[in-house]
């Protein structure tokens, strides 16, 4: 495969199949990460639409020395962090049942796990936990969280994500962490040494 530079190069010059690899390459990476910030499919797929159109319209100031990932994703975590604050969005919480006319519907999830029920109950709840948990963070922690953890990106990564100084990057992340454990206390005592 090409690398992105070259690719990059190519879609500068106007090239319509270059804008194409992109598009296939990172368009996966950039709507998981809007739906892990956002919530809802809807909001999330308008939004890396978005991410898409303003980053092949700035590509002349893509600067090659940095990982063409990391631009990219610091751009979707601003974009989805500036929806959340202009939209106040309602997050719903994986504990609580669905509603549908007038019904209240319990969630189910398939068992796709060679652990007994027990356990996998209590993985399940404690995801199901953790997910709500991070939800409630402050938009600025819930993306140090959501890139750190489940996009596993590196410290330096978030770093360049989001154009903050590695201290700061470590210090927020810890500060979630702490914020996480505290409610984590809270609700349920025991299960702070996850953090």
């Amino acid at each position: 495969m090409e690398s992105d530079v070259r690719v990059i190069a190519r879609a500068r010059r106007g090239e319509q199949a270059a804008f194409a690899e992109l598009l296939r390459a990172y368009r996966a990476p950039v709507f998981n990460l809007c739906l892990r910030m956002l919530k809802n499919r809807d909001d999330a797929e308008d939004i890396a639409q978005e991410v898409f159109i303003k980053v092949f319209g700035m590509l002349e100031r893509y600067d090659e020395r940095y990982a063409f990932r990391s631009w990219l994703f610091k751009i979707a975590a601003n974009q989805c962090i500036d929806f959340i604050r202009k939209n106040r969005v309602k997050l719903q919480s994986l504990d609580e049942p669905l509603k549908y006319q007038g019904e209240e519907i319990e969630r189910q999830f398939p068992d796709d796990s060679a652990r007994s029920p027990e356990e996998d109950l209590e993985l399940r709840e404690i995801g199901q936990l953790l997910l709500a948990i991070t939800d409630e963070l402050p938009p600025h922690y819930r993306s140090m969280i959501v890139l750190r953890h489940q996009e596993q990106l590196s410290y330096e990564e978030i770093a360049q994500v989001l154009d903050l100084p590695l201290g700061t990057v470590k210090a927020r992340i810890h500060r979630a962490r702490a914020m996480m454990r505290d409610k984590l206390q809270k609700r349920h005592g025991g299960l702070e040494q996850l953090f």
